[in-house]
Order: structure tokens, then sequence, then C-alpha cells
């Protein structure tokens, strides 16, 4: 395979569900099961400490756990583990689209 078709079939990737690259490429088996928690509930706009009462943790726990996933997936807002973990949660609904 040609580096101009692996190219293509990025873009074609892009194309058909609209994710960057580094939305697709994000290595969730990296996270623990709780930072993948983590990662959900901020795809769903939760507070630290939303995260925190609904789990009976400490908010600080919640940062810890936070920090943690920004460090694994190289990603610094909470927007961006927003646009990976609905990009994931599609990506579970809808499969022939990715």
């Amino acid at each position: 395979m040609s580096l101009s078709s692996v190219r293509d079939n990025d873009r074609e990737e892009a194309h058909v569900c609209g994710a960057p690259p580094w939305v697709r490429d994000a290595d969730l088996s990296l996270l623990t099961a709780r930072e993948r928690e983590v990662l959900f509930a901020l795809g769903d706009c939760l507070s630290n400490a939303a995260i925190a009462g609904r789990w009976f943790v400490a908010e600080l726990t919640v940062k810890k756990h936070v920090t943690s996933v920004f460090t694994k997936l190289e990603i610094s807002s909470r927007a961006e583990a927003a646009v990976i973990a609905t990009y994931r949660k599609c990506a579970v609904w809808c499969p022939s689209g990715h």
C-alpha cells in the first residue's frame, strides 16, 4: 500500500465518521476502567463535583483521574475529552459508519 493510498484512506475515514485522526486514534486501552468512566462522564459534560457526587468519592480523586486521562490520551481540555467520548459512544451505536 502506497503512502498516498494511506492518506486517501485517512481522508475517507475522516469524511465517513467526521472525526479527525486524533479522535479516532485515541487509545482508550491506556486508561483504567475508572478513567474510562471519567472520560465518558466528561463526555456527558459533568463537572468534577457532579462526578464525585455520583460515585461518592472526593472531588480531588476525580480531579486526579481527569488529569490522568488527559496525560494518557495526550489531550489538554475537557472539550477534547468530550469529543473523544462522544465519538466512542457513537461508534458503539453505529459501527458501520466508523
